[in-house]
């Protein structure tokens, strides 16, 4: 039997009130992401990548 189990985003208009406010001041009053930093992680992570995969293909041979 093929069954697949389905997850929706909550509707807020079906959440009390309160809830709705702490989660739009919660969104409010989050920090910025530093994009700038998060590009920089990327692309160290990425030359780690690269330099593991040459090293594993190099040891390979």
């Amino acid at each position: 039997m093929n069954s697949t189990i389905r997850y929706d985003k909550p509707s807020m208009t079906n959440m009390p009130r309160e809830v709705g406010l702490r989660i739009f001041n919660e969104i409010l009053n989050s920090p910025v992401p530093d994009r700038k930093k998060m590009m920089d992680e990327a692309d160290m992570l990425e030359k780690q990548m690269k330099a593991e995969r040459e090293k594993r293909k190099n040891d390979a041979k």
